[in-house]
């Protein structure tokens, strides 16, 4: 690869740095607020991949507590300005999740921001969502994919399920880097049609990257064709609603009566096909109360799971899904005495007066379930 031009990626935030490539013999000039702490291993990883990569350039680095994954993934992004190409990468190993899996909360996180980033697998949450649509600034879009690719091969995530939402109008460029950090799934943003899905797995296929998919319905149109939009993979393991963009676009009050329709359409269509269906988010990170009352309320209505904008969301969010005491023991009646009409022969169980059919036990056993996944 030959520099054509100088390449900046980065910033001087906190847990950042600020990389500069252009063309030379390979100097690299270390700036740091703990000066010679720590600058002959900076160096030794630039170098590294830099012979990797197979280029020679001057590296200036403005280092400001950034761990060695976002070095790395600075460097890239500036080499790749500097080169104007994309820069090869050995794809990481990671195993698949289930389709139904639990999915209660996922968590957005900004796909350009180490210090965010760094912290997530504290949070508990059951997906992350390494984020390259709205909060990273179009300006900022490709260091944010080298940023979440490195992530993606060198951070411990913990229990959590890892997915990238992806730019609609930029998907390639998005997918093509991201595949070699191998997500566990990708979110399309503002799904609207089956084509929309097609095109997604067209790119995926010819970047070997395979993966589940999260259409987020957040149009008018989208909700119209929630239901074959639910069928148009295979891949496909859930739908979420998007409620912000949803109002922008319908001009409708963020309020429960106005959201009730989109919702309900969503949910219908998820369930119709076996996925899973997951709510918007709370936008008011302080209102806890709000949060809980609108959490339990998508709950009755069938809703798998609920964004998080917020780490403080995820525990009421949880909270709520987990069956409370007065479910599991009323499940566990149910499932006894189903068992001891079988063992005497009966073909019909009862419990306090009430007849308990096939439906009755399968919420009972589901509640037990779900009782027992979320404890683990």
């Amino acid at each position: 690869m030959k520099v054509m031009e100088e390449g900046v990626a980065g910033s001087l935030n906190e847990r950042d740095c600020l990389i500069k490539v252009k063309p030379g013999e390979g100097n690299v000039i270390i700036k740091s607020k703990t000066p010679g702490m720590f600058d002959e291993h900076i160096k030794e990883i630039v170098l590294q991949r830099m012979e990797e990569i197979g280029i020679e350039a001057d590296v200036e680095i403005e280092e400001n507590g950034a761990i060695d994954y976002v070095i790395i993934a600075r460097l890239e992004s500036a080499i790749s300005k500097a080169t104007r190409g994309e820069i090869p990468d050995k794809k990481a190993r990671r195993g698949k999740t289930g389709r139904d899996r639990p999915r209660r909360s996922r968590l957005y996180v900004p796909g350009n921001n180490p210090r965010f980033i760094n912290s997530v697998a504290v949070y508990g949450c059951d997906c992350t969502i390494l984020d390259l649509e709205d909060s990273v600034a179009m300006e900022q879009k490709q260091d944010a994919r080298y940023l979440v690719k490195n992530a993606l091969k060198q951070m411990d995530f913990g229990k959590a399920e890892i997915w990238v939402r992806i730019n609609k109008e930029m998907a390639r460029e998005d997918i093509s880097i991201i595949s070699y950090g191998a997500p566990h799934g990708i979110c399309i943003p503002k799904v609207e049609s089956e084509e929309d899905i097609r095109v997604i797995e067209k790119i995926m296929e010819e970047v070997n990257l395979d993966c589940h998919l999260m259409p987020i319905i957040e149009t008018a149109k989208g909700v119209a064709n929630a239901r074959s939009i639910a069928k148009a993979s295979d891949k496909i393991v859930a739908l979420a609603f998007g409620a912000e963009d949803y109002t922008r676009d319908t001009g409708a009050k963020r309020e429960w009566e106005a959201l009730y329709y989109p919702r309900m359409e969503i949910l219908l269509a998820a369930k119709a096909e076996g996925i899973q269906a997951l709510d918007t988010i709370y936008p008011n990170i302080e209102d806890e109360e709000g949060l809980r009352e609108e959490t339990m309320r998508i709950i009755k209505l069938g809703f798998d799971g609920k964004g998080a904008i917020h780490p403080g969301q995820i525990e009421i969010i949880h909270e709520c899904f987990m069956p409370s005491e007065e479910e599991i023991e009323e499940a566990k009646k149910i499932i006894e005495a189903i068992e001891e009409a079988r063992k005497s022969g009966e073909g019909v169980a009862t419990l306090n007066g009430r007849m308990i059919d096939l439906p009755v036990e399968k919420k009972a056993r589901r509640i037990i379930k779900l009782a027992e996944l979320y404890k683990a």
